[in-house]
């Protein structure tokens, strides 16, 4: 689809959301400020605590699934009913100090762009020294975390061939988050110019080991890490059977 025609797109940010109504209120109102947004959706992953609730008093819609499915499946719910084609601006639910300005600008690089996506890297934890904020850490944090943001801005098109893709694989991986933001990087840069990342130094996320229910959150951060690197190189490894996949 040529650029200027993403100008006239309708942009749809779609939150994706299990347990976290210590986040989802802030997030949504401040999504609710982003002029550039048409409509603020929510899915509920069968949500444990007052998730659901709080997202329906933010006046959004909001998607509740009767059970708990893996996040990949869950996010799939967000197309249903969505206009033919749109700019897709998936949004995590458990960030913390997001400003409206940080989604305007995804959207507004996305639409004066001509990459297939453009994403977020959160800013450097904010007890790190001053030095950690030079240029070179940045850009090193950025290439780290911009492939497996969780903000990113798509269209529907293009995240819906992706997805048509990796579910030729029969990956179980596909299935879960980190699963499908690695195989859109890998995508737009085989069949859409790449990705452009943004870096937002106010942005954090709510960690993760704060949310699980481990007696050793440590260990299990660096299996998640492990597990993310082995998702990469298994995408990298299977490159070429991939391309055959898109070509049948």
């Amino acid at each position: 689809m040529p650029a200027l025609a993403r100008q006239d797109l309708p942009v749809i940010a779609c939150v994706t959301a299990y347990n976290e109504a210590e986040t989802i209120g802030a997030i949504l109102e401040t999504l609710k400020r982003v002029d550039g947004i048409t409509r603020v959706q929510v899915v509920d992953d069968c949500s444990e605590d007052a998730t659901a609730e709080l997202a329906r008093a933010a006046g959004v819609k909001v998607i509740s699934l009767p059970e708990k499915v893996p996040v990949g499946q869950a996010i799939m719910h967000h197309l249903e009913g969505m206009e033919p084609e749109a700019i897709v601006l998936w949004c995590d639910a458990d960030l913390v100090g997001l400003e409206p300005w940080h989604m305007q600008t995804l959207i507004d690089t996305f639409r004066e762009g001509t990459r297939m996506q453009v994403t977020s890297s959160r800013g450097v934890p904010p007890n790190w020294p001053g030095w950690a904020r030079n240029g070179a850490v940045k850009s090193f944090w950025g290439w780290l975390f911009g492939p497996i943001s969780g903000e990113r801005a798509i269209l529907k098109s293009d995240f819906e061939a992706a997805i048509a893709l990796a579910s030729k694989l029969e990956w179980a991986e596909m299935m879960r988050g980190y699963g499908i933001v690695l195989f859109l990087n890998w995508y737009a840069h085989a069949y859409g110019g790449g990705s452009e990342v943004k870096y937002f130094d106010t942005l954090r996320q709510r960690q993760k080991y704060q949310k699980w229910k481990s007696g050793n959150p440590v260990g299990q951060m660096f299996r998640q890490w492990g597990e993310f690197i082995r998702v990469w190189m298994k995408i990298r490894l299977n490159a070429g059977r991939i391309r055959r996949l898109a070509e049948k």
